[in-house]
């Protein structure tokens, strides 16, 4: 696959006709959110999660979701903004729990520091 973004909008659409949102599949599939936004984002990822999704999700087509190719289309109209939105939703809270832990290692240097 050229563009691993056309995945991730064919998997968002999937997961839009189950009603699953990013940490419900998350804990279907037992990884974490950010892996979950990772994919819907387009970014390139392992095999053992897509083995994982196909496995557990038995009635997506793994054709469809790679190429776009199937006789069973899932029947989803989205929204290209809302995804988009969505994805910098997701994207905000990465970076916000990012943050944290950051100020939580600056704050433990500190304490080493001022050990010192």
């Amino acid at each position: 696959m050229d563009n691993f973004n056309e995945l991730g909008v064919r998997f968002y659409k999937y997961l839009k006709t189950k009603g699953l949102g990013v940490n419900d599949t998350a804990k279907l599939l037992g990884l974490s959110g950010s892996q979950i936004s990772n994919i819907k984002n387009g970014k390139v990822f392992g095999t053992d999660k897509m083995f994982k999704i196909l496995n557990k999700f038995e009635d997506l087509d793994a054709n469809w979701l790679f190429r776009g190719v199937s006789k069973e289309i899932p029947n989803v109209d989205i929204n290209h903004l809302d995804y988009v939105i969505e994805l910098q939703k997701e994207r905000i809270i990465d970076l916000k729990k990012e943050n944290a832990e950051l100020k939580k290692e600056i704050k433990a240097l500190q304490a080493k520091i001022s050990n010192v």
